[in-house]
């Protein structure tokens, strides 16, 4: 499914136009926020073991270290609404016109009743954060809901950066609600890549979710083959390509990109672009990992 509208651009499964001549390649910072929970002190919700985000999320910090990032990590009992919003004021402030404000979250997403009116199919998306207690529940209290996660980025992060979200959840399609007014209004260059559809769910593999390294396959083979650089959209065909090559039998996501007002995939030059150093050590971390090719 591809939609082209003046608002939002959004394609499903499909690759986009990647081709990268027309860049967009001003430089600039790149301040990166990685979330991530594994729910081990919510044994309600972690089960026998804790979620398996430790590694990707990991990785995703090693990824920006190498991109010379500034990271700002946070995990479990950090990951409460007050520390994610916390933290996107504190990191929004140090974002300039042209820097990079990356937002990678590995978790529990699902979905909530809408309590604006405001979505089509009545629910919103949310990440399944913790209370303060660092447990899940009451969920209408302690889940950060998409437009509240909007409100935070649009408030906090000037217009004039450049902004990606990665999500590695459930139900995180439109994690981002793009077509609220305040990005329009904005005018704001937003791009998100979620693992899945608002109305499916994300795998796990035992070291981190399917979508995680999908994605840290897609940008090795980028930075190993395009020395040149390479567009989000370039990225995010090959994360369809990887996930496709390693997915679980049984098992079905539709990895998803999104694109604000008037911008596509094709637009921006991801700045995510590692040293040989990180290639040798995503493949030592993907190694060993059970998968039906």
């Amino acid at each position: 499914m591809v939609k082209c509208g003046s608002k939002v651009y959004a394609s499903t499964d499909i690759d986009v136009d990647a081709a990268d001549n027309c860049c967009e390649d001003n430089g600039g910072d790149i301040y990166m926020i990685c979330a991530g929970i594994d729910y081990s002190c919510d044994r309600t919700w972690a089960g026998k073991h804790p979620l398996d985000t430790r590694p990707a999320w990991e990785m995703r910090q090693d990824l920006g270290r190498r991109c010379s990032a500034n990271v700002y990590p946070i995990f479990n009992q950090q990951s409460t609404i007050d520390g994610v919003t916390s933290m996107i004021e504190q990191v929004g402030a140090k974002v300039g016109p042209d820097d990079w404000f990356i937002f990678y979250y590995t978790g529990h997403g699902d979905q909530l009743a809408d309590d604006d009116n405001e979505e089509a199919d009545g629910k919103d998306s949310a990440f399944c954060l913790l209370g303060p207690d660092r447990n899940t529940e009451p969920r209408q209290e302690v889940w950060l809901r998409d437009d509240d996660f909007a409100k935070a980025i649009t408030e906090n992060v000037t217009r004039d950066a450049k902004i990606l979200v990665l999500a590695d959840c459930c139900h995180s399609g439109t994690i981002m609600d793009l077509n609220r007014p305040c990005w329009d209004e904005g005018d704001f260059r937003a791009l998100s890549i979620s693992g899945c559809t608002d109305k499916q769910t994300s795998a796990g593999t035992g070291k981190g979710g399917m979508f995680s390294r999908a994605l840290t396959r897609a940008i090795q083979d980028c930075c190993q083959e395009l020395e040149e650089g390479y567009s989000v959209g370039e990225v995010y065909n090959r994360t369809l390509q990887k996930y496709q090559e390693y997915k679980q039998p049984g098992h079905t996501q539709s990895i998803t990109i999104n694109c604000s007002g008037g911008l596509m995939p094709k637009d921006l030059k991801l700045p995510l672009a590692p040293d040989e150093g990180y290639v040798t050590k995503a493949n030592t971390t993907l190694r060993g990992i059970n998968v039906t090719k």
